[in-house]
Parts: C-alpha cells; sequence; structure tokens
C-alpha cells in the first residue's frame, strides 16, 4: 500500500491509496464519520481497473486530518478483532 497526500486546504484533505479498494476505504469511511469532529468523509474508486482509490475529509473543528485517520485506523482494528471474536464464537457453536 501506498498512500499520498493529494490535496490538504483548510479543513479538506485528500489521500491516494494505491493498492487499496472498497473493503479497506468503506472501513475507514464508517469509522471516520463516527468521530464527532469530522463532518464528511467519503471516498472513490474511480475504476475498477485502476489500482488506486481517493479518501475525502472535511473536518468540522479541532484536530489535524492525519489524526483523525489514525483514530480511525485504531477504531476499524477494533471493530475488525470484535468481528473475529463473534465470528470464532459462531463457528465454534456451529461445529459442536
Amino acid at each position: 500500500m501506498k498512500i499520498n497526500i493529494a490535496k490538504q486546504e483548510g479543513k479538506y484533505m485528500e489521500i491516494e491509496f494505491s493498492g487499496e479498494g472498497h473493503t479497506l476505504l468503506n472501513l475507514l469511511q464508517d469509522s471516520l464519520l463516527e468521530d464527532k469532529n469530522v463532518e464528511m468523509a467519503g471516498y472513490s474508486k474511480p475504476h475498477p481497473l485502476m489500482d488506486r482509490s481517493m479518501l475525502f475529509i472535511r473536518l468540522k473543528r479541532g484536530q489535524r486530518h492525519l489524526d483523525a485517520v489514525r483514530k480511525a485506523v485504531v477504531k476499524a482494528d477494533g471493530k475488525l478483532d470484535e468481528f473475529l471474536a463473534e465470528f470464532e464464537k459462531s463457528l465454534a457453536e456451529a461445529v459442536s
């Protein structure tokens, strides 16, 4: 994965991700939108054959863009851990 800050103006930032698609960007978008300081978060994958996606963030106040992204990554990691634990529990119940 390669990350490039494509645009940063005031409260708005665009981050380009190479080698990532809907799975990661949707999870990051969801986690960003749970942050009360984030006004808008979205992403775009311009074309299925292109190896890049764009994440768009607009802050309301307070924190820096990259701090919001770091916080969203930690939150997303927690969601994945929770999913894995529930999956393993359900799988164990189904097999027994």
